[in-house]
């Protein structure tokens, strides 16, 4: 539901008065990824507005498809801002690999190893200034998988990793397609990030058990920290 609270800041905003336009970029469509979708006010309840939302679909169906499906209302209690004649603009862009621009700002995309039968991207953003580098639900079972992994983080100035699992729980959770704080920390060493974030935390670890997990690596060169809502990070030569 990160995404309510999303629209509630840009609330704060020209989208209150319909004259906003954002670009919103998705790794995957598992529903606990998506479904702050239709909650989504500034998409919604306000016409003027208008979104761009990039992603791929999955074997036959498009990302369109899928989107509009988990808004059916079998499934969803809300309008269907992708089938009626409400709310904002919502253009959906499939992407499944490459770069592309938006405005000054080069995006790259690649697909990692998350589930068997499921396609699900990472993302890294530069604008010449900084970079940032996204890898959410992801999982390193051969040597292959770290190649994409990689070619996103390198020398990234913040790198968000997926760190569902703590290195101890990974043993007994493997090939359930996410990664251990260990992993994260691997990967970030060794394509020279600059600033790791662990993200996507498990449900039933709490700031006690995120707070432990930071700690091991505090002699780290590069700081590590566990990733939490509403933070705010500048990157580039405003934070010099």
């Amino acid at each position: 539901m990160g995404l309510h609270w999303l629209g509630r800041s840009l609330l704060e905003t020209d989208f209150s008065r319909g004259n906003g336009k954002a670009h919103l970029l998705l790794s995957h469509t598992h529903w606990d990824h998506i479904q702050g979708i239709p909650f989504f006010t500034p998409a919604m309840l306000i016409p003027g507005n208008h979104f761009v939302v990039y992603g791929c679909g999955n074997g036959h169906h498009t990302l369109d498809d899928l989107l509009r499906k988990q808004m059916d209302t079998i499934y969803c209690p809300v309008p269907n801002f992708f089938n009626a004649d409400i709310g904002a603009k919502v253009e959906v862009c499939e992407v499944a690999e490459g770069e592309f621009e938006i405005g000054t700002t080069h995006i790259q995309l690649c697909q990692v190893n998350h589930t068997p039968n499921s396609v699900c991207l990472g993302y890294r953003l530069e604008d010449g200034t900084a970079s940032l580098a996204y890898l959410p639900d992801v999982e390193y079972l051969e040597e292959a998988h770290l190649k994409p992994a990689l070619e996103l983080a390198r020398n990234a100035d913040l790198l968000i990793h997926d760190a569902y699992f703590t290195t101890a729980e990974y043993a007994d959770n493997a090939r359930q397609g996410h990664a251990c704080d260990r992993d994260a920390v691997n990967l970030a060493e060794t394509a020279g990030a600059r600033h790791l974030l662990l993200f996507n935390h498990h449900p039933d670890h709490g700031d006690d058990t995120i707070d432990a997990v930071v700690k091991i690596y505090a002699d780290r060169t590069f700081p590590v920290a566990g990733a939490r809502e509403g933070a705010e990070y500048t990157l580039g030569s405003a934070a010099d």
